[in-house]
């Protein structure tokens, strides 16, 4: 369990730098939709995103193995 916590930890602080290195603001297209923002902050939500659905999914498997 300590070592999970440590790389997550350690992932976290890796993207937190590289976000912060990369801060120019970009325009963000998807489909319809078109917005301006810093790239640092499009870094961070897909990383939490990808944590969230790496989360949710860590947790189904779990539930559905009992």
């Amino acid at each position: 369990m300590k070592l999970k916590l440590i790389i997550g930890i350690v992932l976290l602080v890796l993207v937190g730098l590289f976000a912060m290195q990369n801060s120019a603001v970009v325009t963000i297209r998807f489909m319809v939709w078109q917005f301006s923002a810093s790239l640092a902050l499009v870094i961070f939500l897909t990383g939490l995103a990808g944590a969230l659905v790496g989360w949710f999914l860590g947790t189904a498997f779990t539930i559905t193995r009992k």
